[in-house]
């Protein structure tokens, strides 16, 4: 979109049906073409931009550790459609996660660290772009429908090379290094790809550039050089492409631009406010006090699908404003100056990325190893010594290991973090949920979550993560998670809580009891009350899944085991051993078979 400068539980499945409609056009420029001038063989060197760790919110899956502080930092972030990317500090390589059904998560050997490494990354809906170390080569990657992710020979190293990069959804643009020239290429039915002569080199350059825009709709910006007027093509509904006299030269000029869906923003020079224009519905182009120049200012600027976000001077804070869809308009304690500030910021669809800074001479993590990786030098052999207070019976220690995965790799699925996954740290528990996973990190007792970050359920809260607390079991549902917390036995839930998903009862939220069990369905959970063995169900009850039967409720029977589907769930009867389930049995998934249900064996 826009980048600053630009065990237990059913498994959903997302089908994305898209009408494409395919139009042959020419990129033409009126008037005379000029000879094109030479450009330099190699990029200039840049000042090298200053590291910090990439925060995440909204719809994103939490950065992975090789950008987020763990095991390394970023100098550039780019947030696209239900994935991200960033620029590994000190390696320069560029790390995406997320969604990558065309290949726009997966960075190709030219600029991921194998053969090369990158500068400038941006990050559409579908494919992304990234200019290449050394060379200043644009490369690009994932779909690649109308030649969006084939960049011109202008800028691929052939007749020259690139300073700057912006992906739009079927269009790509980047800014000719020597010249400054706009080149644009990939889609252009709304001249979202033909750059006018205000920036193409004819009666004009340029110094910054922007693409985003809907599947039918999308635009262009740019900074033009020398005079700092916001300059905009393609698409004009709403006016987006229409910049104010407050940034178009007639009342102010332009520093930073940034292009949302329907709407666009730039920060004013000489005063520091932060204007946009366009599509308003959200509230997405009425930048707040804190960045208009009522109360502050702005220094660098972010435009998703229907929200903004700004870098307040001075202070460093993170605002944003406009719908707050997934939390994106909520930027979290780590950039907000509540515990901290931002260097730079990036806006996708509902979610955003930011730069953090770095207080003091805090060390820089050091980058990843090129080579093999290493194993870790301390693999821990025990779970956590904090075990719930009531347990009916001891269970036998859970060994750790590395989380593996394998299937569907929608929202980086099958990238568990270097937390769990052997790099920096192993498991002992791992719950699958509705396009989000979670895993209980050994040793420390941590969850880790990765994947879809709707509804927030892929961010352990504080009483779990480590940070006031940790787990000994865990589970994942559709939209919510929940886990046990270590010495307490509290359950603890966090995502969708349209049906009280997420709030557990005080029979196990420890008012009036504990739990030694649990698992999330759908829209329910599940857990057994520790002492007593009693299953507790809470959460959506359509179809009775969330009133266990007498048979493991205390009535007349508990349960050692519990695991939860869609609408149905099943346990283990305590004593017996018999499989007791409940809820939908539309398909016969409540009705176990004589083999485990006592008739003629149990489980």
């Amino acid at each position: 979109m826009s980048k600053a400068t630009i065990r237990r539980s059913v498994v959903g499945s997302l089908v994305i049906v898209a009408l494409t409609v395919t139009v042959w056009s020419a990129v033409a420029q009126a008037g005379p073409v000029p000879t094109p001038t030479a450009t330099p063989t190699a990029a200039p060197t840049p000042t090298p931009p200053t590291p910090g760790p990439v925060v995440g919110w909204g719809n994103t899956a939490p950065p992975p550790d090789a950008v987020n502080g763990v095991s390394g930092l970023a100098t550039d972030i780019a947030a696209g459609y239900l994935y991200s990317c960033a620029i590994q500090a000190g390696t320069g390589k560029v790390i995406c996660w997320g969604n990558s059904t065309h290949g726009q998560a997966t960075p190709p050997n030219a600029v991921n660290g194998v053969s090369g490494t990158a500068t400038d990354i941006a990050a559409g809906d579908y494919h992304s772009c990234a200019i290449q170390a050394g060379t200043g080569k644009v490369v690009c990657w994932g779909r690649d429908d109308y030649g969006e992710a084939t960049p011109p020979n202008a800028v691929n190293g052939v007749r020259g090379i690139a300073t700057d990069v912006a992906v739009g959804y079927w269009h790509s643009c980047a800014i000719q290094t020597g010249t400054g020239k706009v080149v644009c290429w990939g889609d252009s039915t709304f001249g979202q790809a033909t750059p006018p002569h205000a920036v193409n080199g004819v009666s004009g350059t340029a110094t910054d550039i922007a693409a985003a825009g809907r599947l039918l709709s999308a635009h262009s910006c740019a900074i033009q050089a020398v005079t700092g007027n916001a300059v905009c093509w393609g698409s004009n509904s709403y006016g987006k492409a229409t910049p104010p006299d407050t940034v178009n030269g007639v009342s102010g000029a332009a520093t930073d631009i940034a292009v949302g869906s329907d709407h666009s923003c730039a920060i004013q020079a000489v005063t520091g406010n932060a204007v946009c224009w366009g599509y308003d519905f959200d509230g997405q182009a009425t930048p707040p006090d804190a960045v208009n120049g009522v109360s502050g200012t702005a220094t660098t600027i972010a435009a998703g699908t229907r929200h903004s976000c700004a870098i307040q001077a001075g202070t460093g804070n993170v605002v944003c404003w406009g719908s707050d869809y997934a939390g994106a308009a909520t930027p979290p304690d780590a950039v907000n100056g509540v515990a901290g500030t931002a260097i730079d910021i990036a806006a996708g669809t509902n979610r955003n990325l930011a730069i953090a800074a770095i207080p003091g001479p805090t060390a820089t993590p050091t980058a990843t190893p090129t080579g093999p990786t290493p194993t870790p030098t301390v693999t821990p052999t025990a779970t956590p010594t904090s075990t719930p207070t009531a347990t009916p019976t001891a269970a036998p220690p859970a060994l750790p290991g590395s989380v593996v995965s394998w299937g569907d790799d929608s929202y980086g699925l099958l990238t568990p973090p270097d937390a769990v996954n052997g790099v920096s740290g192993t498991a002992i528990d791992i719950a699958a949920g509705g396009w989000h996973s979670c895993a209980i990190q050994a040793g420390t007792g941590e969850v880790v979550c990765w994947g879809q970050n709707h509804y927030g359920r892929a961010t352990p809260p504080d009483t779990v993560n480590g940070v006031s607390g940790t787990a000994t079991d865990i589970a994942a549902g559709r939209w919510h998670s929940c886990a046990i917390q270590a010495g307490t036995g509290e359950v603890v839930c966090w995502g969708a809580d349209t049906y009280g998903t997420a709030t557990p009862p005080a029979t196990v939220n420890g008012a009036s009891g504990t739990a030694t069990d649990i698992a999330a369905g759908n829209d329910h959970s599940c857990a057994i009350q520790a002492g007593t063995g009693h299953v507790v169900c809470w959460g959506r009850i359509h179809s009775g899944q969330a009133t266990p039967p007498d048979a493991v409720n205390g009535v007349s029977g508990t349960a050692t085991d519990i695991v939860a589907g869609y609408w149905h769930n099943c346990a283990i009867q305590a004593g017996t051993g018999d499989v007791i389930c409940w809820g939908s049995d539309r398909y016969g998934q409540a009705t176990p078979p004589d083999a485990v249900n006592g008739v003629s064996g149990t489980a």
